[in-house]
């Protein structure tokens, strides 16, 4: 199985069942790694309403899967999409809406999952709403968390992610 593969597999299976804790950390550990992780995707929300997409995509990892619309997505072409994406934008407001689930699987992985509201608009005056179930895997890269796969369905009846 292909690393991406297996990511998505990972993130299947952290949604559909109960995380065991993770054997080798104790509980303050395993809730400083999930308090880590709770900061570094609130940052992230932050930065989003920045609009500045090499911030964004910096909490990413170069080579994430990506899961949404119903399809695995081609990681590269989804970054060289983000900027002209972006430049659109005129307002991207979003927060996580509790409960946010953060799972600590081991000292280098972590499962988040939680419900991103976002308030969007563009240039063209257009604005809407995205509230999107996420499920981010995250691991350390190069000294910070990233997430390294990322699936997202967007409440059904509600639009396309844009």
């Amino acid at each position: 199985m292909s690393p991406r593969l297996g990511l998505v597999a990972l993130l299947a299976a952290a949604g559909c069942a109960a995380t065991p804790p993770a054997v080798d950390l104790d509980p303050a550990a395993r809730a400083a790694i999930a308090d880590t992780i709770r900061a570094v995707s609130n940052e992230m929300v932050t930065v989003m309403r920045t609009r500045a997409v090499d911030s964004v995509l910096a909490f990413y990892s170069g080579n994430t899967a990506y899961v949404g619309n119903g399809e695995i997505g081609d990681w590269p072409a989804i970054v060289r999409g983000a900027p002209p994406r972006y430049a659109t934008y005129t307002k991207v407001e979003c927060a996580w809406i509790e409960p946010l689930r953060i799972d600590v699987l081991s000292r280098t992985s972590a499962v988040l999952t939680g419900i991103l509201d976002c308030q969007k608009a563009d240039t063209t005056g257009a604005a809407w709403r995205e509230f999107t179930a996420r499920t981010e895997v995250l691991a350390p890269e190069d000294g910070r968390w990233r997430i390294v796969a990322v699936h997202e369905s967007i409440k059904p009846g509600t639009g396309e992610l844009r």
